[in-house]
């Protein structure tokens, strides 16, 4: 009984190793390519968002309203000349 899960284990692993061997370059091919063509992508948009009219002014977003709701109430500091 020992004997026959013993050489099932080593079959397991021969199969397994014999698997990765063959699939393992494959996936990683195909993988390498996918990341160059995310770089490639992403590059090509940094170029065309560099390439903007220059002094253009964009907003990407929606500014947040809490945040502007602060700004309109303001902040009295008093000033105190220095002679």
């Amino acid at each position: 009984m020992l004997l026959k899960i013993l050489v099932f284990l080593i079959i397991i692993y021969y199969l397994f190793k014999l698997i990765g061997q063959i699939f393992l370059p494959i996936f990683m091919t195909n993988r390498i390519q996918k990341m160059e063509e995310e770089k490639q992508n992403a590059y090509r948009d940094y170029i065309n968002r560099k390439k903007k009219e220059e002094g253009k002014v964009t907003v990407e977003g929606k500014p947040n309203t809490s945040n502007n709701q602060n700004l309109e109430k303001g902040e009295y500091i008093d000033f105190e000349e220095i002679k």
